[in-house]
């Protein structure tokens, strides 16, 4: 008798006390810390997108001390340097790339110090362990973010779900080991939208001072998200006609938060007229390509028919569009929580009128996107502009309370087949993840890029020489 009260106090205290609130938060850090431990130490075989090689190597030019600059000559970038400016600097300046990557390599590679060169026998670089180490600290950071935004749009329950459900995604994790940007993004993006949320709720309120310097602070994170790909521009209409509508007075809305989204903007702008006499780099040109031809053999074009045709464009925006739209599942990792979203937008009436207010910032914001990647195109999943991956986490709270919601309505009052449901919904989501993490490690990437023979290359180059090669 003794024995079962004491387990029953146990019992009682787990649920109860303390322990109920620790307990599922330590879980949950101790399975993120073991499935960065494996990806990092086990299945990661360095960078396997060209723009994340590229993106490193612009960061360390930047730790070496010589600036925004790359050694990776792109044929485009060359032409319109001379035909536009008469002249190409030396160092090259990068107008390619955009700087939000780079500048966190660049202060990884300070800070640790880490080598570029390959270690005997090795085909990783320490510099890529340090790189990916810090997107999985991003990564981690953007959790604690998600978790706050979730708590803030709905409940703590739900919102430690959802980011249950977030670490069971497997797209979230290749792109923190991608060495892409888009994991800061999806940092800054979180604080945005926090800061967002909490505006509105200000407004709620009648504290109409705090809710318009807490638009501008949204809005000034939305454009640092912006420094890691240009097509966030196309984010931030929806994000603009969102806030003006809902956060009063109007008119200060209306010219604060462009003024919040220039602002880090403006050293990008400025570094693309200076190399190109272009604020918008060398993206913009993509505008320009005629239909059929491929993007990377339009950058490698020294005499391109640099002519604007409204045939092509419309060809090819349709063609990227209807790519995105078979493709939606992928660009979302799978997550079918996260795509129940439009169901909820569509079929769901929210009790809360912040949160029922918020989705519609959402789906603005990722309408924008959406045209963003259909003009520019989107190379695959993990890519440098794929950006459907920022929306995930809220995407999956929406989902989720949607999806309970609905399996609440079926009228199972049993506790534990809520439970077996929820489990349904986790496995469904962590599948991709836990193949990956138990499947072989390769050895190179594919197609054969072997690094220590591409560091042998480097070796036979003398200053004021050059490679030109189909890989960078």
């Amino acid at each position: 008798m003794a024995l079962e009260t004491g387990i029953q106090k146990l019992l009682h205290t787990l649920e109860q006390g303390s322990p109920a609130f620790w307990l599922p938060r330590a879980l949950v850090v101790a399975l993120v810390v073991t499935i960065s431990a494996v990806g990092l130490l086990v299945q990661f075989n360095g960078f396997s997108v060209p723009e994340a090689m590229d993106q490193a190597q612009i960061g360390r030019q930047i730790a070496s001390g010589q600036g925004y600059t790359t050694l990776y000559a792109r044929p485009l970038a060359l032409f319109l340097m001379l035909a536009r400016t008469g002249r190409i600097g030396s160092p090259l300046p990068d107008a390619s790339e955009a700087p939000l990557g780079p500048l966190l390599n660049a202060a990884t590679l300070t800070i640790t110090g880490a080598e570029t060169k390959l270690p005997k026998d090795s085909f990783v670089a320490p510099a890529e362990h340090a790189i990916a180490t810090v997107g999985f600290l991003f990564f981690a950071a953007s959790l604690v973010l998600c978790y706050l935004l979730g708590r803030r749009l709905f409940d703590a329950r739900l919102a430690l779900l959802g980011v249950g459900i977030l670490i069971a995604t497997d797209i979230l994790w290749k792109f923190a080991f991608s060495g892409l940007p888009q994991i800061p993004m999806l940092f800054f993006f979180s604080g945005a939208m926090l800061a967002l949320v909490a505006a509105l709720e200000a407004q709620d309120l009648g504290r109409g001072r705090k809710a318009l310097i807490l638009t501008a602070i949204s809005a000034l994170l939305l454009g640092i998200v912006s420094l890691g790909n240009g097509i966030v521009l196309w984010m931030f209409p929806g994000f603009w006609i969102f806030a003006v509508a809902t956060i009063r007075p109007r008119w200060v809305t209306a010219l604060a938060t462009p003024c919040a989204f220039a602002l880090p903007l403006l050293p990008w702008a400025a570094h693309n007229w200076n190399a190109l006499l272009n604020p918008l780099g060398l993206a913009f040109y993509e505008l320009l390509r005629p239909h059929g031809t491929d993007p990377e053999a339009f950058l490698a074009d020294f005499e391109p028919l640099l002519r604007f045709r409204w045939g092509d464009f419309i060809k090819n925006t349709a063609g990227q569009a209807m790519t995105q739209t078979s493709e939606i599942a992928s660009f979302l990792g799978g997550n079918i929580v996260a795509a129940a979203f439009f169901l909820a937008v569509i079929l769901h009436t929210f009790r809360s009128w912040r949160t029922a207010q918020f989705r519609w910032a959402v789906l603005l914001m990722w309408a924008g996107a959406f045209a963003g990647m259909s003009v520019f195109g989107v190379r695959g999943d993990v890519s440098v502009d794929q950006l459907h991956v920022l929306f995930v986490p809220v995407m999956v709270f929406y989902g989720l309370s949607f999806l309970l919601v609905m399996w609440g309505r079926l009228g199972f009052e049993v506790p534990l087949l809520r439970t077996a449901f929820l489990v349904a919904l986790y496995a469904a989501v962590s599948v991709p993840l836990v193949l990956g993490l138990l499947g072989k490690p390769k050895r190179v990437n594919w197609p054969p890029y072997l690094p220590p023979l591409i560091e042998r290359f480097g070796e036979w180059v003398e200053p004021g020489e050059a490679i030109a090669s189909d890989i960078p």
